[in-house]
């Protein structure tokens, strides 16, 4: 089989989630016994993936030396760094259909991508790219987009498409997860980012509980009533984040002041936290296919416009609704987080969604159904399959 391989980034600025994915799809592919290498621009990309392998040397990794943003000039450098390669892939390509001849795969996941970058990769490899932002038409062999319709007929120029929810690539430990709808809600989830630019779990535990926060909202529209409040200081918090988060101090803080307030950095066994919760609140992306997969009732907020067509994709099915936009109309304007207020009607909603959920056990069993049935978390599989065939 020939070598396969994964061309992406990470770093502060577009974070990691790109990495990750790849990484997913890149073990389900070695499982089916592919050769895998990563492709990264710079060290920083390069720290980052190796920091997420699950033992050292995990995969090969080259490193370009290279701006991930400029996609394009950096086709010279990646095909002499793969000569070898390319110059067997060159002198197979006459036999197509034999699929040792076949030229090697490289998956591309990055926004800066063009449809001239795919062209001149063409030349030497079958190009396969994980789009989400529908920018553009992309002429490439394999075309994939998990947050668009399955029926989608935006891609014109691929050859194939693996489109819909069922190619959401996830990882292994949202297969098949165990969870139980209890009939007396008391865990939530608080899934707001890494970092949390925002400020969101802050904000709403802030709402909450009777403290003093650099991040408290100020505004009539989330003033709660004392039997809501009842309800909402019932419940255990689980908040998912990390070190970087722009709050992490306070939130520490918060923890000791309240022991139903709990903090989660460098969970491993994601689906396993989100199964011991009964509710969740989570950012756009790829959070919600992992809610939905496990089935955990949850509330999404948007707080980046690549994650728009997720999250209206869930809310119009019924599945995970939306409440709104975090980001205050001044920040969005300028894509300047606004930490100090995050939009208080969406911080509004989602606790109104708490409010109304937890105490409703036969809502929580059919949606919970309704998610399971939707997202079975085997997207990696269908996806490796295809590249491995």
């Amino acid at each position: 089989m020939n070598t396969l391989y994964f061309r992406t980034d990470g770093n502060c600025q577009i974070a990691t989630g790109h990495l990750m994915r790849c990484l997913t799809l890149a073990r389900a592919c070695a499982r089916r016994g592919a050769k895998v290498k990563f492709i990264v621009s710079d060290t920083e990309s390069l720290a980052l993936l190796k920091e997420r392998f699950a033992y050292d040397e995990e995969f090969a990794v080259l490193c370009l030396y290279r701006s991930y943003q400029e996609l394009p000039s950096e086709v010279p450098v990646l095909l002499s760094c793969l000569a070898e390669d390319v110059c067997a892939a060159t002198e197979t390509s006459d036999a197509p259909d034999d699929p040792s001849c076949q030229k090697p795969w490289i998956f591309l996941d990055s926004y800066y991508a063009s449809p001239a970058y795919f062209e001149s990769l063409r030349k030497y490899f079958r190009v396969a790219y994980l789009d989400d932002l529908r920018s553009f038409d992309c002429p490439v062999d394999l075309l994939i987009n998990y947050d668009t319709a399955e029926d989608c007929p935006y891609y014109t120029d691929a050859v194939h498409k693996l489109l819909g929810a069922p190619y959401t690539p996830l990882r292994e430990q949202f297969y098949a997860p165990v969870y139980e709808v209890r009939p007396a809600a008391r865990h939530v989830l608080l899934s707001t980012g890494g970092t949390d630019p925002y400020g969101v779990a802050g904000s709403l535990l802030a709402m909450i509980f009777p403290l003093k926060s650099t991040v408290l909202v100020q505004d009539d529209r989330v003033s709660l009533s004392m039997q809501d409040l009842t309800l909402l200081r019932s419940l255990d918090y689980h908040v998912l984040t990390s070190r970087a988060n722009t709050h992490y101090e306070e939130l520490m803080r918060l923890t000791k002041l309240y022991p139903s307030i709990h903090l989660h950095t460098n969970v491993t066994k994601v689906a396993a936290l989100m199964a011991s919760c009964d509710l969740a609140v989570s950012a756009g992306g790829t959070t919600l296919c992992e809610l939905c997969a496990v089935g955990v009732p949850a509330v999404s907020f948007l707080m980046a416009d690549n994650q728009r067509t997720a999250v209206e994709t869930y809310s119009q099915l019924h599945l995970i609704p939306c409440a709104g936009d975090i980001r205050t109309p001044a920040a969005h304007a300028g894509g300047i987080p606004s930490e100090q207020n995050p939009d208080a009607s969406t911080l509004r909603q989602i606790l109104s969604f708490l409010v109304t959920m937890a105490p409703d056990y036969g809502r929580r069993v059919t949606l919970s159904s309704s998610m399971r049935n939707f997202l079975d978390g085997r997207g990696a599989q269908k996806i490796a399959s295809f590249l491995t065939r």
